[in-house]
């Protein structure tokens, strides 16, 4: 007797399999992206769509101050691949600012030190983008994009192709403007 009083709560949980299911699911997709347990565990590489043989690798300083990096998958159609790479870029260091600015507040004095420094950084390496990519284009360059890491730097360039002089020329800019080794630097054209 006690059994078919049971019986009947069960069947209403096994009778709404699907709705358990999907709530389990979420629980469990809620609670990984919560603890982050991706981040803590290995340090990504992010790769340029279309472009797998070179990464742009961002090294861990500390790995108290962690930021995941995100593949850009912008659309690939001419002149919106630049504008939508510059939308997503610009969405990723809105969030890590976000989350420095936490850190800046924090009562810890090391935390509050390393997200200053890491502040500083992101803001030195958004600056050097901006440059580059201003002294491309009056330079006579279409377009371009620039990502400046702290010991790499890639240029993406709005043309068909490029001669040996166009690519001397944009490494001279990033040389300039980053003091980054040329065998750190990769200059591509994209249409």
């Amino acid at each position: 007797m006690m059994f078919k009083r049971l019986s009947r709560p069960v069947l209403l949980i096994v009778g709404h399999k699907s709705r358990l299911g999907l709530v389990c699911l979420l629980g469990v997709a809620a609670l990984l992206g919560t603890l982050g347990v991706g981040l803590m565990t290995f340090e990504p590489q992010t790769y340029l769509s279309g472009q797998a043989s070179f990464p742009v690798n961002a090294p861990v300083v500390d790995p108290s101050i962690q930021f995941q990096a995100e593949t850009v998958k912008p659309n690939d159609s001419g002149g919106n691949y630049f504008v939508n790479y510059r939308l997503k870029r610009e969405q990723v260091r809105q969030e890590a600012k976000a989350m420095l600015a936490k850190l800046l507040d924090s009562t810890v004095e090391k935390s509050k030190t390393q997200a200053q420094e890491k502040w500083l950084e992101l803001s030195s390496e958004i600056q050097q983008e901006e440059e580059i990519e201003n002294l491309l284009k009056i330079k006579g360059f279409q377009d371009a994009v620039a990502d400046v890491c702290s010991e790499h730097v890639t240029v993406i360039v709005y043309a068909a192709n490029l001669t040996p002089h166009e690519v001397s020329l944009i490494q001279d800019i990033v040389v300039r403007t980053t003091n980054v080794r040329l065998d750190k630097i990769t200059v591509s054209a994209k249409t």
